[in-house]
């Protein structure tokens, strides 16, 4: 879990909870604002990643300058913050098809990851020296 937006609860694969308008505007789903008895899926944990992946491109938060009403007028309305220039084009479709006001537009969470996969380094070098004791290792750092 990245961040729980002030939503979070344990939820099982085919619960959902209903829209009561908590948490951060931006971050939420225009369904939500639209219908206050829309059921929060996962499709609604897709959007609010959305956002925290143009927040990484951006490096600052959705409409910094508004207040939280204002925020949700320009969610409801369909509004989104602009992509920063030089954002890579193939990120800006992804996190603009994570915002899709239609849910079941938004891409699923295996997308996402097929979309990241190429893009993650791994190690090169996974033999780790388990053996002695790391006691003093920074200390010997510091030093």
């Amino acid at each position: 879990m990245i961040s729980d937006f002030g939503l979070s609860k344990l939820m099982v694969s085919d619960s959902s909870s209903t829209s009561l308008i908590d948490g951060l505007p931006a971050f939420m789903d225009p369904q939500c604002f639209k219908n206050p008895t829309y059921k929060r899926t996962y499709k609604t944990d897709i959007y609010s990643y959305g956002v925290v992946l143009w927040e990484i491109s951006s490096g600052h938060k959705p409409f910094p300058s508004l207040k939280r009403a204002q925020i949700a007028i320009k969610i409801y309305n369909g509004e989104r913050e602009k992509p920063v220039e030089g954002t890579p084009s193939d990120y800006v479709d992804l996190y603009k098809r994570c915002w899709n006001d239609e849910p079941d537009n938004r891409p699923k969470i295996e997308e996402i990851l097929d979309f990241f996969n190429p893009h993650i380094v791994k190690p090169t070098d996974t033999h780790a020296n388990t053996e002695g004791s790391s006691d003093g290792l920074l200390e010997e750092a510091i030093y």
